[in-house]
């Protein structure tokens, strides 16, 4: 089978404070080298890694993800390719390093999609990618083309291609809007009311403008898609829950891509960027489709914990 240019290496280890100190190293080799470095780790590991590194861990992006969407593992998989994207248009190459986190309570085909997701995101970018799991947890070694430890990596004989890891698991699911929501019936002709109507409500929930605009302008853009791939039409849903305003569209259509919105689309392309821009605007995406149709989840928080990837429309 043939493995994939990105570099994406398993690492296996056994104590998360020893992972940080033996990644303090090769982090610090990469920022010395221009690389970009973006990790999202335990937070013991964290600590000793940022102990380690000393002034130069200003200069990694730590990515908080003890707040996972829901049901798509891939919206962490986009923040993570759209850091690595932003780096390639700079000029920079990227190293990523995540680590397998049980502790959240993700089912193992969470973290199997999170894997695959990422490795499709990256594959056609200047990055390397190590994914740190505990000794004897091989279910996640099948989305590696490497696995060993940093120094000693092999090829991986049970390496396995991303759309093949995917469509082996269960479809993710999207809980349906509660009925307290408000919602519109819409098409083509409908679009610009269903804005309107949108940044009038979402405007009044509490978000700042920024967050507002974003979330309203995701919406039209998953709206947008559902007319002219989805059927010709749609509902869409608004509601504020707890910490968080909510907007949910479906339609009649199916997303053929196995990784919707993951991989960042070519800087000169202008369609086909809607679902990916929802992902860098929003805090959570999920999204679920199949014979009976396709339902996108966005939200964004009141409060937001960590820096926007908010994208040039």
């Amino acid at each position: 089978m043939p493995v994939p240019a990105l570099v994406h290496r398993g690492i296996a280890y056994t104590d998360s404070a020893a992972l940080g100190a033996a990644l303090a190293p090769a982090v610090a080799a990469a920022l010395d080298d221009g690389r970009v470095v973006t990790v999202a780790l335990e937070d013991a590991t964290m600590d000793t890694l940022g102990a380690a590194l000393g002034d130069a861990a200003d200069a990694v992006r730590f990515l908080d993800v003890t707040r996972p969407a829901r049901t798509d593992a891939f919206q962490i998989a986009a923040r993570i390719a759209t850091f690595a994207a932003h780096a390639a248009r700079a000029g920079a190459a990227s190293l990523l390093v995540t680590q397998h986190q049980p502790g959240l309570g993700r089912s193992d085909a969470y973290w199997l999609r999170l894997e695959a997701a990422v490795d499709a995101a990256l594959s056609a970018l200047p990055a390397t990618l190590w994914c740190a799991y505990r000794t004897g947890a091989p279910a996640y070694t099948q989305c590696h083309a490497e696995v060993g430890s940093m120094a000693e990596p092999h090829r991986n004989p049970g390496y396995r291609t991303p759309p093949d890891v995917v469509r082996a698991l269960a479809a993710p699911a999207v809980p349906p809007a509660p009925g307290h929501a408000r919602s519109w019936r819409f098409d083509e002709q409908g679009l610009g009311s269903l804005r309107r109507e949108l940044a009038a409500l979402v405007g009044g929930s509490g978000l700042d403008d920024d967050a507002a605009e974003d979330l309203v302008y995701s919406c039209s853009e998953v709206a947008t898609n559902a007319v002219e791939h989805g059927g010709g039409s749609g509902t869409a849903w608004t509601w504020t829950v707890g910490d968080e305003v909510v907007c949910q569209v479906a339609d009649t259509g199916r997303i053929a891509d196995p990784f919707p919105g993951v991989v960042p689309p070519p800087v000169d392309q202008d369609r086909g960027r809607g679902l990916w821009l929802a992902r860098a605007l929003c805090d959570e995406v999920d999204v679920a489709s199949g014979p009976e149709g396709t339902t996108v989840r966005l939200a964004r928080r009141l409060v937001r914990t960590e820096p926007a990837t908010r994208q040039i429309r």
